[in-house]
């Protein structure tokens, strides 16, 4: 102790400096450190949580992703498929569309022969019937006096037939 003395330091003082100290310590640790390195360790755990849920969390984004590719890549095929189906319908429907059309062209057209034709039938007939009264009316006039009925149907007949035969030859002529 007399070392101490000599080194001008007081045993005493000393003694209180370490008791002080050792109190300091004690407060600090128990009130200081220990909160703090539960703070920190609290801290580190919710980090290290964060960081494997930040991990799974981009694990889970690229799974999704590569599913959205998928998925588009699926709507995409069938889109196409769709297209390319609904352009087949169409032209199947375009092509009925145009062969009934064209059935009913030929069905109309034929119709329209076919009333011409009897519109000519009935138009021979009439004048027939006409040329038949011309006829006995120029046959009345030219022998001044009426024939015989018989004898007026068998001229009649004939002329009708020349005049038909002449007709017919002039058609045959038309149409070559």
């Amino acid at each position: 102790m007399e070392v101490l003395l000599k080194l001008g330091i007081d045993w005493k003082l000393l003694l209180a400096q370490i008791v002080n100290f050792l109190v300091l310590l004690f407060v600090l640790r128990k009130f200081a450190y220990r909160p703090m390195l539960d703070f920190l360790e609290h801290r580190s755990k919710k980090i290290e949580v964060g960081l494997r849920d930040a991990k799974k969390a981009s694990e889970k984004l690229t799974e999704l992703e590569a599913k959205e590719k998928e998925v588009l890549s699926n709507a995409r095929r069938e889109a196409a498929e769709l297209l390319r189906a609904a352009k087949e319908s169409a032209a199947k429907t375009g092509d009925l569309l145009v062969a009934e059309s064209h059935r009913e062209a030929e069905w109309i057209l034929d119709e329209a022969r076919r009333k011409i034709e009897a519109e000519g039938e009935r138009f021979r007939s009439d004048m027939k019937g006409e040329l038949t009264d011309l006829v006995l009316r120029a046959t009345e006039k030219v022998l001044g006096e009426k024939m015989a009925s018989e004898k007026d149907e068998a001229l009649v007949r004939e002329a009708v037939r020349r005049a038909e035969g002449r007709e017919e030859s002039a058609e045959g002529a038309q149409r070559s």
